[in-house]
């Protein structure tokens, strides 16, 4: 009988993952509760003493109601499908609300919102878009800004942003929650806190959205709440939140066989932060801390995101940054992010993020006790020698979102369903000024710079141009850039 072949995936998990240095998802808490044995211990819905978890029965039940205790929210659910599952969720039951709805975006929020917001035809205005190149990063909107908007779309049922954003820019959501709430007897504030779960458990960072009053908030506890890739939280306080349409959409999306050793993970997560929380946090914000001194004492031409004169410049956009993120802007070095999370991965460094001008890198909670100093130590060998002439700044890529207008042309849904029927593929930077039938994205952040039913902007096609030259990813039908299918 033959022998099975070996599983590359089962090999580079059990070979290659602790080699590395990762300043990157996920983020886990070295002492939760862990299961002893997965394979032994795998079980399925039929195992009917465990409850049910769309049911919110036995021990599902117990474990929603200490992380709603824990997150300061009055319903929580979890989610084995990331805060992408939850955004569809959140969209779903506002669809199921009214099928007409109409809600306010930030253009910074994640595909999966797009992607929601498409698969079930919801109408939606994007807010304005604050850009800064230095870190390529869209800021979360203004309280004026979201006000303007639901002057101008009062029956808006929900306004929906990022916070904190990829780089750690958090918004300022208790004043928007306040005056939304004011503005509006209807409205409600969701929150895509997917980089958020960690923020409740120390004093020294922003206000989670819960505690800042927002409607909704969803988690990813997997990036830097402890837990295992794809587990997830969806929160919610009940006074403008419908919890039997919110549980509707919430049936309708979630497998029927969730991994119980992932929700283990999530559940474990939390009550270990509620626990000891402050003390994991306090060393990943001091090792961040360390990081950032220590770049700046030797690097000084790098641009950190956490600049105080800088930040108090943007404060209409953002209560603070998050203390346990770092993103570093290049433009005064001649390498790209690309380029140095290349040579990191070969020094065995892996961060979390890289665009053509910046780096982003989260401390985690498993990060060895060496690995500021050896990141550190790569970063200067790396970057040291590749000044520019002067520390000139390297010209930025263009803003890739200044034109797009605030609503569609034609609905997102209806331009891809017409895609194949009377669209064509034109070579890309032909294609400016026409209507797009496909989206198309650099990942990570995962924000569309193309998306369907919108005209397509010189400045995207730049900024996009750009990211595939020096080496980013493109998400896309055609990953090479050379046609888009337009309308």
């Amino acid at each position: 009988m033959a022998e099975p072949t070996p599983s590359p995936i089962v090999g580079a998990l059990n070979r290659d993952v602790g080699r590395y240095h990762r300043w990157s998802t996920p983020s886990i808490l070295q002492h939760q509760e862990r299961v002893v044995d997965f394979y032994a211990s795998d079980v399925s819905i039929s195992a009917g003493f465990f409850g049910t978890l769309v049911d919110h029965t036995g021990v599902f039940g117990e474990a929603e109601r200490f992380a709603a205790d824990a997150q300061g929210a009055d319903r929580t659910m979890f989610s084995v499908h990331g805060t992408s599952g939850s955004n569809w969720i959140v969209l779903r039951m506002l669809a199921l609300e009214r099928s007409d709805a109409l809600v306010l975006v930030a253009r910074n929020i994640h595909h999966s919102v797009t992607n929601g917001l498409k698969a079930f035809g919801l109408d939606f205005r994007f807010l304005p878009t604050p850009y800064e190149p230095r870190f390529e990063a869209l800021l979360p909107p203004s309280v004026d800004e979201i006000l303007e908007g639901l002057r101008r779309y009062p029956e808006a049922l929900a306004v929906i942003y990022t916070s904190p954003t990829y780089e750690g820019l958090a918004a300022n959501t208790k004043a928007i929650s306040e005056a939304v709430h004011e503005a509006s007897d209807h409205a409600i504030v969701v929150v895509d806190e997917a980089w958020g779960g960690h923020l409740r458990f120390h004093p020294d960072l922003p206000l989670s959205a819960m505690t800042a009053g927002a409607d909704v908030s969803v988690q990813s506890t997997h990036k830097l709440a402890g837990g295992l890739q794809q587990t997830g939280l969806i929160h919610w306080q009940e006074a403008r939140v419908d919890s039997e349409l919110m549980e509707e959409a919430y049936r309708e999306y979630v497998t029927t066989s969730p991994s119980y050793h992932l929700l283990a993970s999530a559940d474990a997560a939390v009550r270990t932060l509620a626990a000891e929380g402050a003390g994991a946090l306090d060393t990943a914000i001091r090792r961040t801390r360390e990081l950032k001194d220590e770049l700046r004492r030797l690097l000084p031409d790098l641009d950190l995101l956490d600049d105080p004169v800088w930040l108090a410049e943007i404060a209409d956009h953002a209560a603070g940054v998050d203390l346990v993120k770092t993103t570093l802007g290049l433009a005064r070095y001649e390498l790209s992010g690309y380029d140095i999370a290349e040579a990191l991965v070969e020094r065995q460094i892996v961060i979390e993020k890289a665009g053509v001008n910046t780096i982003t890198l989260i401390t985690t909670f498993q990060l060895a006790s060496n690995a500021v100093e050896e990141t550190v130590r790569a970063l200067v060998e790396l970057l040291g020698p590749r000044v520019r002439p002067g520390g000139a700044r390297r010209e930025p890529p263009r803003n890739p979102f200044r034109a797009i207008d605030d609503r569609p042309v034609m609905h997102p849904y209806a331009a891809r369903r017409h895609a194949k029927s009377i669209g064509r593929e034109v070579p890309l930077q032909e294609a400016v000024g026409s209507v797009a039938a496909e989206s198309v994205e650099v990942y990570p952040p995962g924000v569309p710079l193309i998306l369907e039913g919108f005209r397509v902007s010189e400045d995207a096609v730049a900024f996009l141009l750009a990211a595939r030259d020096e080496g980013g990813s493109i998400v896309a039908r055609d990953t090479s850039l050379a046609t888009l299918r337009v309308l």
